[in-house]
């Protein structure tokens, strides 16, 4: 058949693609629930075309929206097998409103040059307005050549519209609003599914007598190479209809409904699953020798009669009249009273596992313990003449060795190889209805493999596996008959549970349930649930000649630094039963190959980690609820104090704040801090991890905290420092200072921390700002005045702290009024700062050592008197004298 069509004024169209640009991903994909409806047959064959297609985000094709006109001129194109000349004429178009570069363009020329679209009054096409049913009638009327018909009835608009009707256009269900109203997309897809098998009208002689004739054409066959067929698909990849296949992976054999077998590729149908159906088929020719390729397969209704039995819902199989059997099975095992009856008639073929078997006894079906059976009439005789019997066998993955391609189930019950390179065996490996490799296959993952020699698994030649990653966390609840109730929902358990000797699942057994496609438990794991302890991973090696342990360097959610040894077999994310150096691969391979990072981890009770989750990488900025995540990333949100607000996140005394600058190895320099290390209006660089629902975050990984204090705080006037205990009995230094106007008293971190000058202790009357880790130690102090400084007339002056709103200053009152003092500085002229709302602090060190510091107000402040001289520091936030001390010469 031509490949390329020469452009005729008779078959340019206007088609529509919706989604724009979105290609057809597979015939048989379903957008929204069609099954039964108008729109079935038309919808998927149009997709199959890639002539309309689905939604680009949704998937879903909107069937009561409407068109626009520059959408509908895409339709056209592809009725017309023209779309290769569309993408070769994207130059500008002759409408001044259709832009340069705009997407329909090479559709829009391809229509007007051929005539078949034209402009408004205005010469304007319109191209985002909705096309309406006549205007979309009259396009394809144009398109199968009726034109002149549509003109002796009385032109646009009525005349196109009556022609439509007469011609069939309008048949299986094409609503209108309106002859001047938008139509549907739904309408729009039977309009253009009908134009397809419509015979066109051609010129049979010119000049000054044209004349036309309906001539046995259409586009379906004539402009896409696709004609619509009648069959029985009688062998696949896997089978025939009496046993082995020798046909490709890509083939199926079709005997015709005139009796001749003919071999199709199967493209991105799915052919392969209609063995021994009745079907509808579209085939396209594309020449070369080659065998032609299928576009759609549809069950024909019409020829076959189908039934689905589940095996727990068969009752019992007997035998009927004529030789054949009688199978007796529940709709709804828990409501009906009585079980239906299906006829199976004598001499059915039966199907085993997808491929057919000479010998089976059907009386076996009583004792089908997992799948299903298919029933199938053919002849509509109203006795099943196939039986199709899938029967599972469920692996519960262990391991997958991608170098021998075996799969082992954690209780041995069943192994399996899949090797693609075996022409021996036929096999697929499908989860969620999309077909996976080996290496897709994860530890925990459950699969259902029906085997055509389960006697046998070694010596089967076709292996389907079926995978579910489905599984549910918690506790059981109640136990009633055979079903198992884990927190409000009902499982029953699998056969392989009971016949692998797991162990019996009792009330309040908590853990991960692993469920298999049919809804069943089909393995426990009460011992490794996601560890819920974080840290950040500073380093790991493998130490040890003999057994090669893992030892991991961690600073933990206690702002604690350990080493800490693994167990001889450690758990990293899904896989188990690693070595050390297995663990450490993966451990780094989750991060690029870094080893430092934030993880989780769990503690056997020898105090080894035994378990290591590194973060899945969501970054998506939403919640991940299932998993440890690494949920957003950042290097400029803002905090917002006001809402307490990390850009969008939210955050609480609850959040665990890891304050590890960019690039730094030594734990000295880290620490775990509250929310309150975070200066409103002020960004960060971070880590967002484990985001809740309600987007409160969990953990935040700070990178680019300068490790110092926040100029939001108030400062601490230190009355003295002692030594104490800690609650790990550790002694550290702690502080006594007041502090908003009263009295504190903190321990630190360590007897390192509350120093100036390097080693030298805090002492009264010196002026600090501190910071707190998560267990409210002081880690971190900025000194702003040194008591020994209080003779020491150099550091009287004014400092503004960069990348803050904080300012101090220390200097000599020069006046007093009510509400303000001016200062003298060093380095600024005298200024006025109102005190109004300040608290107000006095040292005096001549004083006994604890009353030095005392709470003052503000008639303790004076001009200076050399006679008694006192200096004052204050300190400024955001323009707001916060706090004042009177300093003792």
């Amino acid at each position: 058949m031509r490949k390329l069509r020469r452009i005729s004024a008779f078959f340019i169209a206007c088609t529509m693609v919706f989604g724009l640009m979105t290609s057809f991903a597979g015939a048989q994909e379903a957008t929204e629930d069609l099954t039964g409806t108008k729109y079935e047959e038309p919808i998927e064959l149009l997709k199959a075309l890639e002539i309309m297609v689905g939604d680009a985000e949704t998937g879903l094709f909107r069937l009561e929206d409407g068109i626009l006109r520059s959408e509908f001129s895409k339709i056209a194109v592809y009725l017309s097998g023209l779309s290769e000349v569309a993408e070769s004429s994207k130059s500008g178009t002759v409408f001044p409103d259709v832009v340069e570069g705009h997407w329909a363009t090479g559709y829009i020329n391809v229509a007007q040059q051929q005539g078949y679209v034209i402009g408004d009054d205005m010469g304007n096409f319109r191209p985002d307005d909705k096309i309406t049913y006549a205007e979309a009638a009259a396009v394809i009327v144009r398109i199968l050549g009726y034109e002149p018909r549509a003109a002796s009835r009385g032109g646009f608009p009525t005349g196109y519209t009556v022609v439509a009707g007469e011609i069939g256009l309008l048949k299986n269900g094409v609503t209108s609003n309106g002859t001047n109203q938008p139509i549907t997309r739904g309408s729009v897809a039977i309009m253009a599914f009908n134009s397809l098998t419509i015979d066109i009208m051609e010129k049979t002689t010119y000049g000054a007598n044209e004349s036309y004739e309906v001539v046995d054409k259409n586009i379906l066959k004539e402009k896409l190479d696709v004609e619509k067929m009648y069959g029985q698909v009688i062998a696949n990849y896997y089978t025939t209809m009496t046993g082995k296949s020798s046909l490709r992976k890509d083939e199926v054999n079709i005997l015709t409904t005139s009796g001749e077998t003919v071999t199709y590729k199967t493209g991105k149908t799915n052919a392969h699953d209609f063995i021994a159906r009745n079907v509808i088929y579209y085939v396209k020719d594309e020449g070369d020798n080659t065998d032609p390729i299928l576009v759609l397969v549809r069950n024909n209704t019409n020829s076959n009669t189908e039934l689905t039995v589940a095996s727990t819902n068969i009752s019992k199989i007997a035998d009927g009249t004529n030789g054949g059997k009688v199978l007796s099975y529940w709709k709804n095992k828990e409501t009906d009273r009585t079980p239906e009856k299906a006829i199976i008639k004598d001499g059915a073929k039966v199907f085993y596992n997808g491929v057919a078997v000479s010998e089976y006894d059907l009386d076996n079906l009583a004792n089908l313990k997992s799948g299903n059976i298919v029933l199938l009439d053919t002849a509509r005789t109203d006795e099943y003449n196939h039986v199709f019997i899938t029967e599972y066998k469920n692996i519960v993955v262990d391991d997958v060795s991608l170098a021998s391609y075996r799969v082992t189930d954690k209780y041995n019950t069943l192994s399996l190889t899949l090797d693609p390179d075996d022409t021996n065996v036929k096999f697929k490996i499908i989860k969620d209805g999309e077909e996976i490799t080996l290496a897709d296959i994860r530890e925990w993952d459950i699969l259902s493999v029906a085997l055509d020699n389960p006697a046998n698994p070694a010596e089967a030649t076709v292996i389907n596996v079926q995978v579910s990653r489905n599984s549910v966390t918690g506790k059981v609840v109640e136990i009633e008959d055979e079903k198992i109730r884990i927190n409000d929902t009902s499982y029953e358990i699998a056969d392989n549970y009971t016949s692998s000797a797991q162990p019996e699942i009792r009330l309040d057994d908590e853990g991960t349930f692993y469920i298999d496609i049919e809804g069943k438990i089909a393995a426990v794991d009460t011992t490794t649930v996601a560890g819920s302890n974080y840290a950040y991973l500073v380093d790991a090696e493998v130490t040890g000649i003999i057994d090669n342990r893992l030892e991991l360097k961690l600073f933990t959610d206690k702002g604690e630094t350990q080493v800490v040894k693994a167990a001889n077999r450690v758990k990293v994310n899904n896989t188990s039963n690693l070595n050390g150096e297995d663990a450490l691969d993966a451990i780094q391979a989750a991060n690029n190959g870094e080893i430092a990072q934030l993880i989780t981890y769990e503690i056997n009770s020898n105090s080894e980690i035994y378990y290591v989750n590194t973060a899945a990488q969501n970054k998506t900025g939403t919640p991940l609820v299932s998993a440890f995540s690494l949920d957003y990333v950042s290097d400029s949100l803002e905090y917002k104090s006001a809402s307490k607000k990390l850009g969008t996140f939210n955050v609480n005394a609850d959040t665990v704040i890891f304050d590890i600058p960019e690039g730094e190895t030594d734990t000295e320099n880290f620490a775990v801090r509250t929310m309150d290390m975070f200066v409103d209006k002020t960004t960060y660089d971070v880590e967002i991890y484990d985001l809740g629902e309600d987007f409160i975050a969990k953990v935040i990984l700070v990178k680019n905290s300068s490790g110092e204090t926040n100029a939001e705080s108030p400062i601490a006037v230190v009355t003295k420092v002692s030594t104490a205990q800690n609650a790990d009995k550790i002694t550290v230094d702690k502080l006594y200072a007041y502090e908003n106007g009263q009295v504190i008293e903190l321990l630190a971190k360590d007897t390192a921390t509350l120093v100036k000058d390097g080693d030298v202790k805090l002492s009264a009357g010196d002026i600090i700002q501190y910071k707190k880790n998560a267990r409210g130690e002081i880690d971190k102090v900025k000194v702003l005045f040194d008591s020994r400084d209080k003779n020491n007339a150099e550091v009287e002056k004014h400092i503004a702290f960069a990348g803050t709103e904080m300012e101090t200053v220390i200097g000599k009152i020069t006046k007093k009024f009510t509400n303000s003092i001016n200062i003298q500085t060093s380095n600024i002229l005298e200024t006025n700062y109102n005190i109004e709302n300040a608290t107000v602090y006095s040292y005096d060190y001549s004083k006994p050592q604890n009353s030095q510091v005392t709470v003052v107000d503000s008639t303790y402040l004076t001009k200076y008197d050399p006679g008694d001289a006192r200096k004052v520091f204050i300190r400024i936030y955001k323009g707001v004298v916060e706090e004042v001390v009177i300093i003792k010469e």
